[in-house]
Parts: structure tokens; sequence; C-alpha cells
């Protein structure tokens, strides 16, 4: 992948901020994550208990605790769309202790998979673009994207590619932003 420019990573960060901040409030906590969570384990009727469900909320927790690592605050909230570009920019970077945004992938992955084959069907993927609230059309394309071998399903290393194109390409409509939850 080539070297993406600054504004291209502000203003993909910048629309993740913008579909986190679901109680509107112009500042990224715990709160608009567990509303994320919480969507989707109601949209696939999962239990708080079910592994996948807790999977999906331990992968966000990290990615959470990352952010406010990296954002060189204290306090508990990112206040405003520059911290959460710059912490988000900072934890998509490291690679110190574990990756958060791929273990993130590899969670939203396994939630998509509802049959376990190890692949994401259009049906499936479709089915997570209807509970993130995206348009039909729109998840077909990012489906068609993502299926990069043109085998008519995205298998686990396309899924993860798509979250680091998101993360680190040149494409600032990457279909790997459905990963992070953006529509």
């Amino acid at each position: 992948m080539e070297t993406v420019s600054a504004a291209a990573i502000t203003e993909r960060f910048g629309r993740l901020f913008d579909t986190l901040d679901s109680d509107g409030d112009g500042a990224i906590d715990w709160g608009d994550y567990q509303r994320l969570v919480d969507r989707c384990a109601q949209g696939y009727s999962l239990e708080a208990e079910d592994r996948t469900a807790q999977a999906l909320r331990a992968s966000y927790q990290m990615l959470w605790v990352e952010l406010l690592r990296h954002s060189g605050l204290s306090g508990s909230r990112l206040p405003d769309r520059e911290a959460f570009v710059r912490a988000m920019r900072a934890v998509a970077e490291d690679g110190s202790r574990f990756n958060a945004t791929e273990g993130l992938a590899d969670a939203v992955f396994d939630l998509l998979d509802e049959d376990g084959d190890g692949s994401i069907s259009e049906a499936e993927y479709l089915r997570y673009a209807e509970v993130l609230g995206a348009a039909a059309d729109t998840a077909q394309a990012r489906f068609k994207a993502l299926d990069t071998d043109g085998d008519g399903s995205i298998g686990r290393e396309e899924f993860i590619q798509s979250a680091r194109e998101f993360l680190f390409g040149d494409d600032t409509e990457s279909a790997g932003g459905f990963v992070f939850g953006m529509v």
C-alpha cells in the first residue's frame, strides 16, 4: 500500500467519529461503543453471555482502552473529533502490544460468519449491513469489493485485509470501514 496523506486519514477517521458519536454529544466515550455492541448483539439476537457477543464486546473494549492510552488525555472520553482521529491513528500504527484493530476485525468476522464455515456469504454480509443501518445497494457494492478473489464469499484474510486498507489505504471510501461500524 502507498503512503496515505494525513488529510485522507483525517477524513476517514473523522467520518468514523461521526458514525460512532451515536448520542451526538461531539465526543466519544465507552457508551458510544457500547451502543454499537448492543446494536450488533440485538441485530443478531445474541444474549450477553453468548461467546460471540462477549468476544465482540471484549474486542471493542480493548480498542477503547488503547484509544484512551494513546490519546494522551486524562479522563474517560475523547472530547472531540481531533482527539479521536489522533488516538485512532496512533492505535492503528502501534504494534508494541497487540493489534487491537485486527483483533476487532477477527471478532466482527466471527459475528458475521453465522454458520461457522470460515467465510462470510453475501447474505451474512447484508445482514450485518442491515444491523448497521446501511443501504442494501451500498452493502452489495462493498461485498463485491471485499470479495477480492471473486469466489462469492469473504474469507477471514480478505476481511482483515479490508480493515487494514481502511486504516492505511489510499481509498477514503474503503469498504473496510464496515469492520469498525461505519456505514
